[in-house]
Order: structure tokens, then C-alpha cells, then sequence
């Protein structure tokens, strides 16, 4: 039963979602050990500790007394603005969660784990084989969940709805369709008419230790705290948010790819910046998830993207990496900006270019789409990627690790997440179109090292609201409009252009 007044029923409310939050801590911190300093053979007792919590937090997330002070709550004008959003949020979970047998919940979680372990190992071996079975059983469950959450027109956007509010297999048909119709010509334009920068002042080979501590000093410099987090090797890299005040950074070096180990630090910083930029109540709340995984892809695609992979950043950053590596003492900005940006098609996201990694994310929420519909198979997986990316980019994976096998996220159920990439990308390029009416003297002030104020403005527009607002009304509040991918085609197009000397 209730309390006899709704003071009693918030307080209690907030205890609930603090065992919530301990039992996310504790999972969380078990899937980052999993990832980084594991023994392999730990997987055994690791995949039953992760089921049994797993499902002592599913317990608490549809435990009938919280349906109760969901109601009481939704109903109290006079909770605050966080309050009601995570009343807003919990509810809507509490409802999806609810229609999900606890026997089940449980079941997926060691499939879950099992999966990642299978992924890792398939990777190894390049053999999409080792994989296979692991991994229709977790199509498998998608699907029931697909059918146990509801959808009124296709069973993906039962599972779209967990990472992006309010997307839909058709919403995103309509972002996708004119996106590839700019994108595709765009990018031949460039092969064919344009002048393709020098790169060959980032290949060679460059020691894994220089490149850590080349990491460590790039996510000091947009402001990462140390004290709060650490930076950990891993296969795939991630950012995770254990609890408030620890927020890990993973990454991943390649000795003759120097921009990998970079960039990517520069990316989960990013996603970083965002967890640490949000106050302690939002964690307390569950608001700690962002307004979305799109949004909070946008972060990391800002920091990346719009900022690393800019001349004023290389203006800075230049003699910073002549200090780890000594070749590129007489290397100029210029043309290490040019060099980081090569637009071809390529086997990996990870490490495709701004104009190039959208078609990716296409490829895949449409090859997501159809497995979760029962359109294909998981058997046929490895044919039916290799035939989209000659489709979409005019290459074939030579092998599974290189094609079907290069990102973690099938192995552990994250059906629905890589729109989240291609939106993440679009939110960005809009928000800094207004970044830059309010900062016009941005590029100066990085040149000079002052990332400050991009952090700053990010921080106070999108870190410290969290999960507060939903994606359209957080990109309206900012910029004046919900998403409009007409700012990531007009960058693109303008910055391209530019390097690729196109008329």
C-alpha cells in the first residue's frame, strides 16, 4: 500500500530506484571487467552472476508497488521537472518490462553473456561459424520481445523505441531514403572529380604505449576526469557509466593506424563528457541514460568529428603529437587536417569517414530490420552483408572479422541500436550550426587550445538536462527545430568540397 500522502510516496519512490541503481552499478562494473581484465575462462560463474542480477533488477523494475507510485506520482502537479520526467520514463519502461516473463529475463541474460564471449572468439578466428548459434538465439529473443512489448507496424519498432523515443522503421525510411540519395553521388563526385588528400603522413608504425599516453593527453584536453574515470584496452571499444563520479573510457590501438587509437579516445570522450557533465539527482532519477542514445551519439560524433577532425584542432594539437611521436615535428596542421580526411569506402565503421560511415548504419538497420521481421536468416547473415556493402559503398569484406563480425552489439542484444549512430551524426552536425551563431570565434579559441568553450556549451545545452527532455523537444529547445538532416548534408558537402578542391 501507498502512503497516505504523495511526500511519502516520492521519498519511497526515490529508495526503489536507488536499489535500481545499485543493482545497474554492479552490473555494469561486471560487463566492463568482462571486457577488459576477465580471465577467459571466468566466463562460466561471470555469465550466472550477471543472470541472477539481471534479474533481481528486472524484479524491482516491474515490482507491483512501483506500478503504484508511478500512478499516485503521475497524477502530483507538484513534482519538479526531473521528478516528472522520470516518473514519464519509469512508467514507460515499468509498462514494456512488465509484459516480459521473469524466467525469460533472466534466461537471455547467460545467453547474453555467453553471446559476447562467442563474438570475441569468432572475431578471433574470423569464422562467422563459432558465432552462429549463440547468436540466433539472440534474434531469437528479440523477436519475443519484439512481440511481448507491442508495435502497431513493424516488429523493429518495438525494439527502436528502447534507444530512440518515438522512432519508427518508417521515420527512419524517411531520414534514410534522401540522406542516401545525397550521400551515394556525393561521395562518387569526390572519387571521380575531386583531389584526394596525402595520407601518408599517418601511416607507418607507431608504438601501442606512445599511442595510449597520446590518448590519455587528448581526453585530458577536452576535459575527461581522470579522477572519475580510467582509460582501459578492449577489443571494441566503450564508454560506460558505472555510477555517478565513474564513468570508464575503453579504446582500442592499431600499430600502423595511428588515427584509430586517437579518434576513438576522442569519441568515448565524448560520450564520457556527457555522463560526467550531468549532476548527481539525474543518476538518483534513472535520467542518467541521456535523452536518448542518438543524442548521446552526438557527443561523441561532436568531439570526433566536428572537432577532431577540424583545422583549428590540428592548429593546437600538431606540435602536441610531434611531443609523442618526433616525425611529424615538421608535418603542419594543414596537412594532417587534410590527411584525417580521406573520404573511400571501407570495410569497418569504426573507422569510415564523416561522408561514408552514415551508409553503414543504413546497411545494418536495414539488414537489423529484416532478421527481427524473419525476412532473412542468421545463417545468411555473412551473405547478405557482403552483398549490401557492395551495394551501398562497391566493396566486399575479404572475411567475417573485416565483415559480419566487426561490432559487438548483436552479441548482446542491442537490436535497434545502430540508427543511433546515423541520427547521432545528424544531431550534431545541427546542434553546431547553432553552436557557431553563438560562439563565432570558436575556431580562434580552439586553435589556441581553449576546447573549453565547446565543452562549456554542450555542457549547458544537453549534459546537465540528461534525460530530462525527449530528442525532438531537446533539439527544438536548443536550436529551434526537431531534427533536420539538412545540416549534416550542407558540413559535409561544404567541408569536402573544400579539401577535395571540387568546383
Amino acid at each position: 500500500m501507498l502512503e497516505g500522502n504523495n511526500v511519502d510516496t516520492l521519498t519511497s519512490y526515490k529508495e526503489h530506484l536507488k536499489e535500481m541503481n545499485l543493482l545497474s552499478s554492479a552490473l555494469a562494473l561486471l560487463s566492463w571487467d568482462q571486457e577488459t581484465y576477465m580471465p577467459s575462462r571466468g566466463i562460466g560463474a561471470r555469465s550466472q552472476v550477471t543472470g541472477r542480477f539481471t534479474k533481481k533488477l528486472f524484479e524491482l523494475s516491474v515490482a507491483p508497488v512501483l506500478g503504484e507510485y508511478l500512478d499516485a506520482l503521475a497524477a502530483d502537479g507538484s513534482l519538479t521537472l526531473e521528478e516528472r520526467a522520470s516518473v514519464r520514463d519509469m512508467a514507460k519502461e515499468y509498462h514494456r518490462q512488465k509484459a516480459i516473463p521473469p524466467a525469460l529475463i533472466e534466461e537471455h541474460a547467460i545467453v547474453q553473456s555467453q553471446s559476447q564471449a562467442a563474438w570475441v572468439e569468432a572475431r578471433k578466428q574470423s569464422d562467422f561459424s563459432v558465432f552462429q548459434p549463440l547468436l540466433t538465439k539472440m534474434v531469437d529473443y528479440a523477436r519475443r520481445f519484439a512481440d511481448y512489448y507491442g508495435y502497431e507496424e513493424h516488429p523493429y519498432d518495438a525494439l527502436l523505441e528502447g534507444f530512440e523515443p518515438g522512432m519508427t522503421v518508417k521515420q527512419l525510411q524517411m531520414i534514410i531514403d534522401p540522406l542516401r540519395q545525397q550521400l551515394v553521388p556525393f561521395m562518387k563526385r569526390l572519387a571521380t572529380e575531386g583531389t584526394p588528400p596525402d595520407t601518408s603522413v599517418v601511416e607507418g608504425f607507431f608504438d601501442v604505449d606512445k599511442q595510449r599516453h597520446m590518448a590519455r593527453i587528448a581526453l585530458d584536453l577536452i576535459g575527461y576526469d581522470f579522477a572519475a574515470g580510467s582509460l582501459d584496452d578492449v577489443a571494441h571499444p566503450f564508454t560506460t557509466a558505472i555510477a555517478f563520479d565513474d564513468v570508464r573510457v575503453t579504446n582500442r590501438y592499431l600499430e600502423n593506424l595511428l588515427t584509430s587509437g586517437l579518434f576513438g579516445a576522442l569519441h568515448e570522450g565524448g560520450h564520457a563528457l556527457y555522463n560526467q557533465g550531468m549532476p548527481e539527482n539525474l543518476y538518483a532519477l534513472r535520467l542518467s541514460g541521456g535523452s536518448s542514445n542518438g543524442i548521446h551519439e552526438s557527443q561523441s560524433r561532436m568531439i570526433e568529428n566536428l572537432l577532431g577532425r577540424d583545422l583549428p584542432f590540428w592548429k593546437h594539437f600538431q606540435p602536441i603529437l610531434a611531443g609523442v611521436f618526433p616525425q611529424f615535428q615538421q608535418i603542419s596542421p594543414d596537412v594532417l587536417y587534410r590527411a584525417v580526411n580521406l573520404v573511400a569506402p571501407s570495410l569497418i565503421r569504426v573507422e569510415a569517414d564523416e561522408v561514408t560511415y552514415n551508409l553503414h548504419i543504413m546497411l545494418r538497420a536495414e539488414l537489423e530490420a529484416s532478421l527481427i521481421a524473419g525476412e532473412i536468416q542468421v545463417a545468411d547473415l555473412p551473405r547478405h552483408w557482403n552483398e549490401a556493402m557492395e551495394r551501398y559503398l562497391g566493396i566486399t569484406p575479404p572475411d567475417d572479422a573485416r565483415g559480419v563480425l566487426q561490432d559487438v552489439h548483436w552479441s548482446i542484444g542491442y537490436f535497434g541500436y545502430f540508427p543511433s549512430y546515423m541520427l547521432g551524426n545528424l544531431y550534431a552536425a545541427q546542434m553546431a550550426t547553432k553552436i557557431r551563431q553563438d560562439l563565432p570565434d570558436l575556431d580562434e579559441r580552439i586553435a589556441v587550445g581553449d576546447i573549453h568553450a565547446l565543452t562549456e556549451w554542450v555542457r549547458t545545452h544537453v549534459h546537465r538536462s540528461g534525460g530530462v527532455y525527449q530528442p525532438d523537444e531537446l533539439m527544438t529547445r536548443i536550436t529551434g527545430a526537431p531534427l533536420d538532416a539538412s545540416h549534416f548534408v550542407r558540413y559535409v558537402e561544404e567541408k569536402f568540397s573544400k579539401i577535395y578542391g571540387l568546383s
